[in-house]
């Protein structure tokens, strides 16, 4: 039997890096997000031999022992999930370029263990594919990390999250489907080629919350803003809440702005449309928001030298397929 599942990547909207473990663990964090149709792809099977076989990105690994596993993830993914002593056969695969912006790495955890539970033939609950994505992502990779990526991948969905050290909670959100259909329709999204690492800059931030803990309250209240704003039906209102999470971002410690962010952002301006480059560092993809009277063509012959990346919004997480 061969097990395929499947996470869908997530465009973030506002409140993102709140769900920072150093600080939501002490301050509580909110973010609001949208799960798209880009994913990452986990295939696993019991090995033919008696070694491990792994294919992912341009790699391959063959191993007779769990722990000489090179890719973290998968490593102990398959040690936590009580597989160590089952040679596997696992290969990963993604729709979009990995360490982007898009919460691939949540993805990829949420989509691992939903993988090697079914093939053991466990049925885990959500909630404990996020419990143990986030021990995983935070305490055995260590390093500074968040809740949110790998559970909104998971859960899937346009939802408002709050994160605490007690775990999440997917707060109240039902605007109209109308409203959310106008707002969902205003996005374009944008590849831009440069990667970079999420871990340094949010250790960095980690280091020194003590002293922008304004900004991430801040962040939380625009999470607020956005909601407020679509149960009210006015969907740029909204919209500006795009912008005002990249605004305060870039007065973060962390590597949260150079020269291409700042040239990136008054492109945006000039224009007339709101930008936010997702991710816990400067990632590689850039998220627009129309405002109104802003045409698609407009948006797309402005920056026509980064790659347009058409995707749709969709309401389903993790699932998985027995083969």
């Amino acid at each position: 039997m061969m097990v395929l599942a499947k996470t869908p990547l997530r465009l973030p909207m506002a409140g993102g890096l709140s769900d920072l473990k150093e600080y939501a663990n002490i301050h509580g964090g909110l973010t609001i997000s949208a799960t798209i149709n880009k994913y990452i792809y986990v295939a696993v099977k019991d090995s033919a031999t008696r070694d491990f076989e792994l294919h992912y990105l341009n790699s391959h690994e063959k191993t007779p022992l769990a722990d000489e596993i090179k890719h973290n993830h998968i490593r102990e993914a398959i040690r936590m999930a009580g597989l160590s002593q089952r040679p596997l056969d696992l290969s990963i695969m993604n729709d979009m370029p990995h360490e982007g912006g898009l919460g691939s790495s949540g993805a990829l955890s949420a989509a691992l263990f939903s993988a090697l539970y079914a093939l053991k033939g466990e049925e885990a609950s959500p909630s404990g594919v996020i419990r143990d994505s986030s021990t995983l992502e935070m305490d055995v990779l260590e390093g500074a990390s968040g809740y949110h990526d790998h559970t909104i991948t998971h859960l899937g969905g346009f939802r408002l999250i709050s994160y605490n050290k007690a775990g999440f909670q997917t707060l109240p959100f039902e605007p109209a489907s109308e409203t959310v259909r106008k707002f969902f329709k205003r996005f374009m999204l944008f590849y831009s080629g440069f990667h970079a690492k999420t871990k340094p800059s949010l250790a960095l931030l980690a280091e020194n919350l003590h002293a922008v803990l304004p900004e991430m309250e801040a962040m939380k209240a625009n999470a607020l803003d956005l909601v407020e704003a679509l149960h009210a039906g006015d969907v740029f209102a909204a919209g500006s809440c795009i912008q005002r999470q990249q605004d305060i971002k870039q007065k973060l410690p962390g590597y949260f702005e150079n020269e291409f962010v700042l040239d990136t952002m008054r492109r945006a301006r000039k224009i007339g449309v709101y930008a936010q480059i997702p991710g816990g560092k400067i990632g590689s993809f850039l998220i627009i928001f129309r405002p109104k009277g802003v045409k698609r063509k407009t948006v797309r012959e402005h920056f026509s030298d980064l790659q347009h990346v058409p995707f749709e919004f969709v309401p389903e997480g993790s699932r998985t397929t027995s083969l």
